[in-house]
C-alpha cells in the first residue's frame, strides 16, 4: 500500500519506465539480503521493503503498458502482466517442490524476476503520453515511431494525444494537481466505481483460495495428494490467462466479466455443498475428486475477473490523472487483498468453509450485477475515447467521429461547413 503511494508520485515526476529502472535493481537487493541475511528483524524490515518495491512496480508496469499499446491490442497485451504474476505464483510452488531450502528459493526469485525484466527495459522508450504531460512532444512523437513501426501514422496518433491532454483541463504534472483534478465529479464517480469493483473482485475467493489452497484440500480429507493438486492449480492459472489473452479483444469485457463472475459463482457452489456435506457427517469419500475439479473451473475465470480488473484500472482514467488514480487503485487493491488473506482463517473458524463459499458468490453476482448496468464497454477504444465515453456519454463519442467522417468527404459550402462543426 505505501509502495503504491510512492509509486503514483514517482510516476508523475520520473514517468514510469524510470520508476520501474530505479525499484527493480533495489528489489534485487533486497531479494539477495534476504537470502544472506542471519537476523530476523532485518529479514521482517527487507521484506517490507520488498513489498514497497511491490507497489512501486505494480502501479508503474501497469501505467505504462496500458500507455504504450495500441486500442486495437491493448487487452491482449494487459494480460501480460498477469501471466506475469501467475507464472511468478507456478514458479514459487514449483520451487517449493524442490529440496531447496528458503535461501535458495529466495535467490531464484530475486534474480529470475528481476534481471531479465531491467534488461528488457533498457531498450524501451518512455509512454509517449507521459511525455506529452511534460511537454516533450518530439521525444513522444519518437517513441510512437519506435512503439509503433515506421509505416504507422504517429503523427495523427499524437496529435490526438496532445488535443485530449490541452482539452482535459491543463496537463497535470504535478501531484497535488492530480490529486485536486480527482475531486472533479466525473473523476470521482469514476475512482468510486473502481474501487467498489476492486474490492468486490478480491472478494471473489481468490487470493484466499491461492493462499490456502493446500489447507483446503487437506480440509476436503481429499484422495489427490494436496501439494500436487497445488501446483496443477497453479499451472492452470497461467493457462487460463494465456486463453484469456487470446478473447479478451474477441468477446469484450462486459461479456467476459459477466460470464466469469456466473462460473465462479457455480463452482463455489459446490464446494460449499461439498463441505458442508462433509461436515453433516456425509460420506463424501466417493467425491473426494469435487474439490479439485471445482477448482480448476474456478481458476481460469476467477483469473479472467483479475484480468479484467487490471485493464479496467488502467484505462478508465484520463492521462492528466492517471498515475494518481491508479496508484489510489492500487492501494484500494492491496488493502483488499491484505483483508482477503487475513479474514480466510477467522471465517472459517466461524461460518465454516461452506459459509466462506458462499459469501463469495455474493461478491461475484453484485460484481456481474454491477458490470451490467454500469460499466460501458471499452474495447477497441483509446484512452482518449474511454476518458470521453465516461465524461459524455458514449453516443456522443461516436457521433464526433461520423461528423468528422461526413466532413472530410464533402466539398463544403459554408453552411454546410456550419452544419458539421454544429454536430460535432
Amino acid at each position: 500500500m505505501a509502495g503504491s503511494v510512492m509509486g503514483g508520485i514517482l510516476n508523475i515526476y520520473l514517468g514510469q519506465r524510470v520508476t520501474l529502472l530505479l525499484a527493480i535493481p533495489f528489489c534485487l537487493v533486497l531479494w539477495l539480503s534476504m537470502s544472506f541475511t542471519s537476523a530476523v528483524w532485518v529479514l521482517q524490515l527487507l521484506r517490507a521493503l520488498v513489498g514497497i518495491t511491490q507497489g512501486l512496480i505494480g502501479t508503474a508496469s501497469t501505467n505504462y503498458l496500458a500507455e504504450v499499446t495500441q486500442s486495437e491490442i491493448r487487452g491482449r497485451l494487459m494480460s501480460f502482466l498477469d501471466i506475469g504474476r501467475q507464472s511468478g505464483i507456478l514458479l514459487v510452488f514449483v520451487v517449493g517442490c524442490f529440496d531447496l531450502t528458503w535461501r535458495e528459493v529466495m535467490l531464484v526469485c530475486g534474480c529470475v524476476t528481476t534481471v531479465p525484466t531491467f534488461i528488457g527495459l533498457l531498450f524501451l522508450p518512455n509512454s509517449p503520453r507521459w511525455l506529452v504531460t511534460q511537454g516533450r512532444v518530439k521525444e513522444a512523437h519518437d517513441a510512437l515511431i519506435f512503439l509503433r513501426g515506421p509505416h504507422y501514422d504517429s503523427k495523427l496518433e499524437l496529435q490526438s494525444i496532445v488535443d485530449h491532454c490541452n482539452n482535459v483541463t491543463v496537463n497535470k504534472t504535478s501531484t497535488m494537481k492530480q490529486m485536486k483534478q480527482m475531486r472533479e465529479p466525473n473523476v470521482l464517480y469514476r475512482l468510486m466505481f473502481m474501487a467498489i469493483l476492486t474490492v468486490l473482485a478480491q472478494f471473489t475467493g481468490n487470493v484466499s483460495i491461492v493462499t490456502y489452497v493446500v489447507p483446503i484440500f487437506q480440509a476436503a480429507n481429499s484422495t489427490l495428494n494436496s501439494y500436487g493438486s497445488a501446483v496443477s492449480i497453479a499451472g492452470l492459472r497461467v493457462a487460463g490467462t494465456l486463453v484469456f489473452m487470446l478473447v479478451v479483444e474477441r468477446v469484450g469485457r462486459r461479456v467476459l466479466m459477466v460470464t466469469s463472475c456466473l462460473v465462479c459463482s457455480v463452482s463455489l457452489l459446490l464446494l460449499g455443498v461439498y463441505f458442508l456435506l462433509q461436515n453433516t457427517g456425509i460420506d463424501v469419500s466417493n467425491l473426494g475428486w469435487l474439490p479439485l475439479i471445482s477448482l480448476l473451473v474456478y481458476m481460469p475465470f476467477v483469473l479472467a475477473i483479475q484480468a479484467l480488473l487490471s485493464i479496467l484500472i488502467s484505462e478508465i482514467f484520463s492521462t492528466s490523472v492517471r498515475a494518481i488514480a491508479v496508484s489510489t487503485m492500487y492501494v484500494v487493491l492491496f488493502t483488499s487483498m491484505f483483508t482477503v488473506a487475513q479474514t480466510f482463517p477467522i471465517m472459517t473458524e466461524v461460518i465454516g468453509m461452506q459459509g466462506v463459499f458462499w459469501t463469495y458468490i455474493s461478491s461475484c453476482l453484485l460484481l456481474a450485477l454491477m458490470t451490467t448496468v454500469l460499466l460501458p464497454e471499452t474495447r477497441g477504444l483509446t484512452l482518449e475515447e474511454v476518458d470521453d465515453t465516461f465524461r459524455y456519454g458514449k453516443k456522443i463519442v461516436l457521433t464526433i467521429p461520423c461528423a468528422l467522417n461526413e466532413a472530410s468527404q464533402l466539398r463544403l459550402s459554408p453552411g454546410a461547413s456550419a452544419s458539421v462543426s454544429t454536430v460535432t
